[in-house]
């Protein structure tokens, strides 16, 4: 039975020496590989020292790692497309369910190493690949668009935010923390953070109106403490409406109702009752508030 081999050193240590066998579609919800659906996965945890790999000036200091194999058969040969995405995907959707799993039983943090979900990158980068026991790795481009250098308006912004000229803004950085969530896996996360970008640049843009038209103290005050969807349901000539404003925009309409109706229901799912939300789901939620910053320049 052709075989796949994942393992990948984590960069801290949890306190799980096993071997623990379980059914592909019980931990690989995403990105499902048909040909794979049924197989029983072998997951081996096992402690390694790290002084062999980790260049310390002081090598009689020892870290505790562990590594993680992943192991199944398969009926058929996979496409080099199939092994990629499980290698890639699917371990790495094994991974960070194993660390949440530990992190729910044992409350750590930190042990040899913080103690976080992994990424695409960390697959990319440092998981070993082997098909019926030979070396397969998926040779990502090592230039992208991703890697350009920074365009004259961006080196300007950031110097001016490295000056302090410019006060961070905030939401960007709960957008790019939600796209980090959803790179390691934390799906309700990102949900939760990009909601939190897209009220708090809604609000800073309201009140500035607020304020340019005189509104009391007071008044404004009561804005801010209404929830995101109390705060998209003004009607259109209300000057708190986002469509007073932007009622004229090619998609603003649009853009607005999925706010209302899709965005802002999933996020009260997720932080009311506990929603485990889906890599679909989390996807869609960033890019509707990376759509809304945009807008709100």
């Amino acid at each position: 039975m052709p075989t796949i081999e994942v393992a990948i050193e984590l960069p801290f240590y949890l306190r799980v020496e096993d071997v623990m066998t379980v059914r592909y579609e019980q931990v690989c919800k995403e990105a499902q590989l048909p040909e794979l659906v049924g197989q029983d996965l072998e997951i081996t945890t096992s402690r390694r020292c790290a002084g062999q790999i980790n260049k310390m000036s002081q090598p009689q200091v020892q870290y505790e790692r562990t590594t993680v194999g992943i192991k199944v058969g398969t009926h058929s040969n996979l496409s080099q497309e199939s092994v990629s995405t499980f290698a890639i995907s699917n371990c790495l959707e094994i991974l960070n369910h194993l660390i949440a799993s530990y992190q729910a039983t044992t409350g750590e943090v930190s042990n040899a190493g913080f103690i976080e979900p992994l990424g695409t990158s960390d697959m990319q980068l440092f998981a070993e690949i082997r098909v019926n026991g030979k070396d397969f790795r998926d040779r990502w481009p090592g230039h992208s668009l991703n890697t350009f250098p920074l365009s004259a308006d961006q080196g300007t912004e950031f110097k001016l935010y490295l000056a302090s000229q410019h006060d961070l803004p905030l939401s960007k950085l709960f957008l790019t923390s939600a796209t980090l969530s959803l790179e390691r896996g934390q799906y309700s996360l990102a949900i939760s953070q990009a909601a939190t970008a897209v009220e708090l640049r809604m609000t800073q843009y309201v009140v500035d109106k607020l304020t340019g038209a005189g509104w009391s103290a007071q008044k404004i005050k009561d804005y801010e403490e209404k929830t995101l969807g109390q705060k998209l349901r003004f009607d259109q000539a209300d000057l708190r409406s986002l469509e007073k404003h932007f009622g004229s925009v090619a998609n603003f309409s649009s853009l607005h109702a999925c706010l209302k109706n899709w965005f802002t229901p999933l996020r009260n799912k997720v932080i009311h009752r506990g929603h485990l939300a889906s890599h679909k789901e989390a996807i869609e939620a960033i890019k509707v508030a990376r759509e809304f910053l945009k807008t709100l320049v």
